[in-house]
């Protein structure tokens, strides 16, 4: 995701704006903007767009939407905030949600389409509609629901007329991280300094809660099933050459992949049972709605099944987290850039001898996979902050007492550095031997 690939998200709706959303349910997607947007058209939509880059050029796409009150739009009774539910747009799956506005609260980006860019008769097709105004700064809440930020230079109400439903947010990594809807200008006597209200996701939270049969949560519907990330696992890139070798190997891992889809431990029922707990950084939890850190729980639960499991499910996730553990991050930096972290992480629970798997978007470099007591550095040990720590009593330096390996030695050291040694595997029972030989080395 860049700057340039947010308004792909960024509708028009009558006088303002809205931002598509794909919710948990999978067969629809929903456009968040202000209540006021509908309501001062006269409670009807006449004009609703979308848009989509074609080379250079962004073309407008109508969306036909004919109002239907709790049908197809939602309105919050006392919040700025509504929901408009329209049949599935494909492939627009990068915006996400942060709750993290107290924590976290510069750098952020209002995209909308304000009046003072519409000029219907020398473009009326929006294709210099479009505005983002960065470097936004969360200012903090207030009693009616909104929170106030403000926007650099000052911009005044005609400024910002028609940015209303707009999206605020930040841009981390594959996607745009939504904050709120902008809802409208600061309310005070004469003062302005371009500072505006918005609406943050909890109030969307809060209306989709109203309607429970007729709305679903605004998490990603990833979060669901393991079988929205099957295609994105195990994934083991070779030559031309070397493709033979790999293919069985590869195809019968993500075969095994069905026993965990097939179980009731959905990426949800994970994150809300452990929560910030499977991060290396906590400060993070937007991350827990991506895409990279469910894909490593589905190679890691597969490795699991075929270590020790003959059938998964939710009820021996605790168990599991006694002897192992799955941390993850999204930095694009090397896995030893985190040893900070891997010191400071949550082993509440877990056992002497157990084994940290660490998962990061990035396979490490050269060939280090494991990470032994002994790589720690002198200076880095003798600093450590014991208050900090999330040990239990006889566990004072995470290195010493677990073992520290990635999530990639499962498939470069125990599969890809061996291919001679797979090239003639073509049984299942035989490959199951031969990879429970090979994860038994870091998983007993």
């Amino acid at each position: 995701m860049n700057i340039h690939q947010i308004r792909a998200y960024i509708v028009v709706i009558n006088g303002g704006s809205g931002c598509i959303f794909q919710p948990f349910d999978p067969t629809w997607t929903y456009i968040l903007t202000a209540k006021h947007v509908i309501e001062d058209a006269g409670n009807v939509v006449t004009e609703l767009s979308r848009f989509e880059l074609n080379g250079l050029v962004w073309s407008r796409i109508p969306i036909p939407f004919h109002l239907q009150q709790n049908v197809n739009y939602f309105a919050h009774p006392d919040r700025d905030v509504a929901i408009l539910k329209i049949p599935k747009i494909q492939n627009l799956e990068q915006v996400v949600r942060t709750d993290a506005i107290i924590e976290d609260r510069k750098n952020y980006i209002l995209s909308g389409y304000p009046q003072t860019r519409r000029d219907p008769i020398a473009d009326p097709e929006y294709g210099n509609g479009f505005r983002q105004d960065e470097d936004v700064t969360i200012h903090g809440l207030k009693n009616n629901s909104l929170v106030e930020a403000k926007i650099p230079d000052n911009p005044g109400i005609d400024e910002i007329q028609g940015h209303s439903g707009g999206a605020l947010g930040k841009i981390r990594d594959d996607f745009f991280m939504i904050a709120g809807i902008q809802s409208q200008m600061v309310d005070a006597v004469g003062e302005q300094l371009g500072r505006i209200d918005f609406s943050p996701m909890s109030s969307f939270d809060d209306l989709v809660s109203r309607f429970p049969n007729e709305l679903s949560a605004l998490t990603p519907a990833h979060l669901g099933c393991f079988s929205f990330l099957k295609d994105g696992a195990f994934i083991m890139e070779v030559n031309a050459f070397d493709e033979e070798s790999v293919a069985f190997t590869r195809n019968y891992l993500k075969n095994t992949a069905d026993n965990i889809i097939a179980s009731t431990a959905t990426p949800l029922f994970i994150k809300n049972y452990f929560k910030t707990r499977l991060l290396l950084n906590p400060n993070n939890p937007e991350v827990l709605d991506g895409r990279s850190i469910w894909i490593a729980w589905l190679e890691f639960l597969t490795i699991l099944n075929i270590i020790r499991y003959n059938a998964f499910d939710e009820t021996e996730l605790a168990e599991i987290f006694d002897s192992f553990r799955l941390l993850f991050s999204d930095t694009k930096e090397d896995w030893t850039r985190e040893l900070q972290s891997m010191i400071y992480s949550d082993y509440k629970g877990l056992k002497k001898g157990g084994v940290v798997v660490i998962s990061t978007i990035k396979s490490p470099l050269g060939n280090l996979y494991e990470i032994n007591a002994g790589k720690i550095p002198k200076l880095m040990r003798a600093n450590v902050d014991k208050k900090k720590m999330k040990t239990d009593d006889g566990i004072n330096f995470p290195f010493d007492h677990y073992r520290f390996v990635h999530l990639d030695s499962f498939k470069k050291k125990c599969i890809m550095d061996k291919l001679s040694e797979y090239e003639n595997i073509l049984d299942e029972q035989e490959l199951l031997l031969k990879l429970q030989e090979e994860y038994g080395q870091y998983i007993a």
